[in-house]
């Protein structure tokens, strides 16, 4: 009888993995690649039906090592928040944006800041409330 459970838990496992192998998929995106986002925030809006689901295009400045992105908009100005790879799926275009220095250069960010945004911010400590009066 274990041998029998065994045997259809294997087969209803390579069952499902047939079933969805055309809807799980990784896309590898670089930089200067355009992407769609799932807008989140309306998930559990009333009116979502209203509302659109993706948000886009939009060019992808760097992919972090951790399933995630920085990403700008068509009209330069970058992201302040990164976002999860879960959230982002390829655009279909025509053609591919070459993300060379130059147009690295027209973004709404300086070098500093995207490297600050890479590592990610610090959040200001509670107890140093000096730092936020000074602000």
């Amino acid at each position: 009888m274990r041998k029998k459970v065994t045997k259809e838990k294997i087969w209803r496992t390579l069952q499902l993995e047939r079933d969805l192998q055309h809807k799980i998929q990784e896309f590898n995106l670089e930089a200067g690649s355009l992407v769609l986002v799932k807008n989140s925030v309306i998930e559990m809006s009333a009116d979502r039906k209203m509302k659109p689901r993706y948000l886009g295009p939009i060019v992808v400045v760097r992919k972090l090592r951790r399933d995630a992105y920085i990403l700008a908009e068509l009209d330069s100005s970058v992201w302040q928040n990164r976002v999860a790879a879960f959230r982002v799926i390829s655009y279909l275009s025509r053609k591919k944006i070459d993300f060379t220095r130059e147009v690295q250069g027209l973004l709404d960010v300086s070098e500093e800041d995207l490297k600050e945004l890479v590592a990610g911010r610090e959040e200001i400590p509670l107890e140093n409330t000096d730092a936020i009066t000074n602000l």
